[in-house]
């Protein structure tokens, strides 16, 4: 839904339950021109997405959240200081139920951490 158009991957690699990426923001993008007008900052409910097509993409399924144990905000992203940010997931999988630990970040900066649980549709 985001990928390739809201963002798109620089890079990417995968071990056993745990990936990483590089992704690029759109800085362009048009939710990015409502949100907000002159100080673009990418919405939570995008990080969130984007966490769920990553892992969706590094488990090769279909994914949807289910439930979100633990969300945390600490920094902005704006498209403009930080337009390539790193995301980093690791997941325990029981019968199609995926415990997944991700976070967003760039250098020092975290801006994203989610701790959840996706299940395959």
């Amino acid at each position: 839904m985001l990928l390739d158009n809201f963002y798109s991957i620089v890079k990417r690699e995968s071990a056993e339950a745990s990936a990483s990426a590089a992704i690029a923001i759109n800085a362009s993008h048009k939710i990015l021109q409502g949100h907000f007008p002159g100080q673009p900052v990418v919405p939570g409910v995008c990080m969130m997405q984007i966490v769920r097509e990553l892992t969706e993409l590094f488990v090769s399924k279909k994914l949807k959240i289910t439930e979100g144990d633990n969300l945390k905000f600490l920094s902005i992203i704006d498209p403009r200081q930080h337009n390539e940010i790193d995301v980093t997931v690791s997941w325990k999988e029981n019968a199609g139920i995926y415990m997944v630990n991700a976070t967003l970040f760039a250098g020092a900066v975290t801006f994203f951490k989610f701790k959840g649980t996706l299940q395959a549709v």
